[in-house]
């Protein structure tokens, strides 16, 4: 009776926590906070699963097993430290202004509540990435005086102890206050804190931390859990079967559309521009806007820097090709097309004006008539054009004003008085020689031109500017990204490998599959490595990084366990595959750009990581499972090999929970010291938990028979992926929250 009871709590939590998602997507945060996270009603269901738990671990006396019982307690330690949080922590925000004393915040609720000293706002500074106008960090100095000496204080410096810094994952300490940076006032002269006063809950919490990551350790070691005896029964041969046919399109031939010569476009790619705020080749801009307009990165024999570039000298024959794919059926009418391939001549009419305006004016007041996605897609291809031909892609004359660093375009803006009337000329009027000297054919003084636009760049913004090591580096990651074939021939390759691994054994098919994998690791990892170097950070900040993560750690799970275990050989590569597609089709937002101040910390790169080595297992279960259900459907296999699977899906199920156990509380602990609360019922980290709680059920499988049946088993590890898919996809572009960027 009491698992029937644990077990309805249970699945009653996680409907709960999954519907508040979705209601949050339609009636916003406040509503969900006020209706469910913090209402008495949710606070007793996770009371009354805990206790419940509890009494059961009792009944079961498992503390004669003590690597599971801390597990177990670690987690009802946690639970005990968010009901301390919820129960007694005070939060709110605190608006400061410049010299002005404060000596209250306002909390959830609107209403003031006294703080024991008052906060005075010394400087608020925004600190850019050097060279460009992209923050790095957000800093608030804050003075504190108090009617009593303060005796807890995080001080910036030494000769200030009545001073902190406040910033992006740098939380200011007082007397059992923290304060982290919130926003701040568009005049630089004001900011808003968070504030948060919670002595016991994080304390509890913490421990319940550690207590996990100890009892997850003596789990792995000890010789009484599952695992070992799981790893021997799995260490042993086993196939898989997956069908897919994939096809590869030829690139088209050169016309005789004028351009710019191949190899002057490859010299001005790479000119150094400032570029979603990062300094990059014109290379880089090229990739980006070739591909948002056509869905590759080359169109008809030429390169992105022949379109581009011959694009900026030759714009009207440029206007009439049709290089830009609009896909969606209803704006191609509107565009008065015939396919999908639209010039940017036929976004305008006989006089010249934009034939989608109406359109999208009849989107904005709610008009459901036309495909909102369709429509936006194709407006965002068209402003992209339009950027182009207001320079905005090739800033590419920095000069140094104090102590900031400007990039101005070529051509005829006002440029401040500060700037000489020389370097005014020059800004002003080198593009202008160098498209002369192209148009003419004068090849030497165009290479000329370019070289005294770099020297400029280098006279201004010195170590700044990129080396010819980097950008040679760049323009090669940029040429690897943007091919697709290797991915397509990867996953084709990688299917017949199952294929060939399924009717053919031998040690031909073992040194094929490992030349196979060996050599994806390499693409895979010249990939990272490229990204980690010209990015400046672990690529794991967004959806096609972590995707290229994901696939580099199946490929290494492949090396080192694949000889043990053959039926990885076949899986590892196949994953990855999908992976790399996943990562190629999300290529239109791939850009290597700077991270954003809340982003600079280095659990991101932990958390993320961790995170996704769960998923990449995950995934791997995902295929043991349909392999398992077509071996008991079709019943052409022994029943030792069914076992065989089983054992190795039940082995990996506990590295992977254990990982996203890791990741989510690394998670947890970087929100802490961003936001000052290490939980906040966001859409992302909700359904991580649901996540959690879907995959742990197999684990107790001792207190739940019907998984001794390997038929159940697969079945339920198969459906349960829908738990990663939606966590992954279904949030990120669905739901929403404060992981969108991911």
């Amino acid at each position: 009776m009491n698992k029937k009871i644990i077990f309805a709590l249970y699945t009653l939590a996680m409907v709960c926590i999954g519907f508040a998602t979705v209601l949050e997507k339609y009636e916003g945060t406040n509503f969900v906070d006020e209706h469910v996270y913090d209402t008495w009603w949710f606070s007793a269901l996770w009371v009354a699963l805990t206790v419940a738990a509890c009494a059961y671990l009792v009944k079961q006396r498992l503390h004669k097993r003590m690597a599971v019982m801390l597990l177990h307690v670690s987690f009802v330690v946690i639970l005990v430290g968010a009901l301390t949080t919820h129960l007694f922590a005070k939060r709110g925000t605190v608006n400061l202004r410049t010299g002005i004393p404060v000596k209250a915040y306002s909390d959830k609720n609107g209403n003031f509540q006294s703080l024991p000293f008052s906060l005075i706002l010394k400087e608020f500074r925004i600190v850019n990435y050097p060279g460009t106008d992209a923050p790095f960090d957000y800093q608030s100095i804050v003075q504190f005086v108090g009617e009593e000496p303060l005796d807890s204080v995080s001080s910036p410096d030494e000769e200030s102890p009545n001073e902190i810094l406040v910033s992006m994952n740098n939380i200011g300490h007082v007397n059992g206050y923290r304060f982290f940076q919130s926003s701040y006032d568009a005049d630089g002269k004001g900011v808003s804190l968070g504030v948060s006063h919670d002595p016991y809950g994080i304390t509890i919490t913490y421990v319940g931390y550690l207590m996990l990551l100890v009892g997850i350790i003596a789990t792995i070691l000890s010789r009484k859990t599952r695992m070992r005896a799981l790893y021997k029964k799995a260490m042993r041969q086993s196939v898989i079967l997956l069908v897919i046919v994939m096809n590869v399109s030829p690139l088209n031939a050169h016309n005789n559309l004028q351009a710019v010569e191949k190899d002057i476009a490859h010299a001005m790619g790479t000119i150094n521009v400032l570029y979603q705020n990062r300094i990059c080749p014109i290379n880089t801009v090229a990739t980006d806007f070739v591909t948002k307009l056509s869905g590759s990165a080359s169109w008809k024999g030429y390169s992105a820097d022949e379109i581009f570039v011959s694009w900026m000298i030759f714009y009207s024959p440029w206007e009439q090709q049709k290089l830009i794919c609009v896909k969606n059926h209803d704006v191609q009418q509107l565009l008065g097309i015939d396919g999908e391939w639209a010039s940017y001549s036929d976004f305008q009419n006989q006089f010249h004006e934009y034939k989608l305006k109406d359109a999208l004016e009849d989107l904005r007041k709610g008009n459901k008539d036309i495909d909102r996605k369709g429509l936006m897609e194709a407006d965002e291809k068209y402003q992209m054009v339009q950027m182009f031909y207001q320079g905005q892609f090739i800033k590419m004359f920095p000069y140094r004003l104090s102590t900031a660093v400007e990039w101005y375009m070529p051509g005829g803006q006002s440029l401040p008085r500060e700037i000489p009337v020389k370097e005014q000329f020059f800004i002003k009027q080198s593009m202008d020689y160098l498209v002369e000297s192209i148009v003419t054919g004068q090849k030497d003084k165009a290479y000329e031109m370019m070289a005294k636009i770099k020297l400029f760049q280098r006279d201004m913004i010195g170590e700044l500017q990129p080396s010819n090591g980097t950008t040679k580096a760049e323009i090669f990651y940029n040429t690897l990204r943007s091919l697709r074939w290797p991915v397509f021939l990867a996953l084709t390759l990688s299917i017949l490998l199952c294929v060939v691994m399924l009717t053919t054994r031998g040690k031909w098919v073992k040194m094929a599959a490992l030349s196979f994998v060996a050599l994806l690791t390499v693409y895979v990892t010249l990939q990272l490595a490229l990204r980690w170097w010209l990015g400046g950070h672990v690529p794991v900040s967004n959806g096609p990084e972590t995707m290229l993560f994901m696939a580099w750690v199946l490929l290494l799970l492949t090396i080192f366990i694949g000889k043990s275990v053959p039926i990885i050989t076949a899986f590892g590569p196949l994953v990855s595959s999908f992976c790399l597609l996943v990562a190629m089709l999300g290529g239109g937002n791939s850009q290597i750009t700077p991270l954003m101040p809340v982003l600079q910390s280095p659990l991101l790169s932990i958390h993320v990581m961790t995170v996704m080595c769960a998923y990449a297992l995950f995934a791997l279960q995902l295929l043991l499972g349909i392999r398992a259900l077509f071996l008991v459907k079709s019943n052409v296999s022994s029943t030792t090999e069914l076992e065989r699977i089983t054992a190795l899906s039940q082995f990996l199920l506990y590295p992977a929970v254990f990982f996203l156990v890791i990741g989510i509380f690394l998670g947890a602990v970087w929100a802490n010291v961003s936001w000052g609360n290490y939980w906040s019922w966001d859409p992302k980290e909700t359904w991580a938990l649901i996540t959690l709680m879907v995959y742990a059920v197999p684990y107790h499988s001792t207190s739940i028979p019907m998984f001794h049946k390997p038929l159940v088993y697969h079945l339920y590890m198969v459906f349960a992926f829908l738990s990663v898919v939606i966590t992954y996809f279904g949030v990120n572009y669905l739901l929403g929250g404060m992981h969108s960027y991911a």
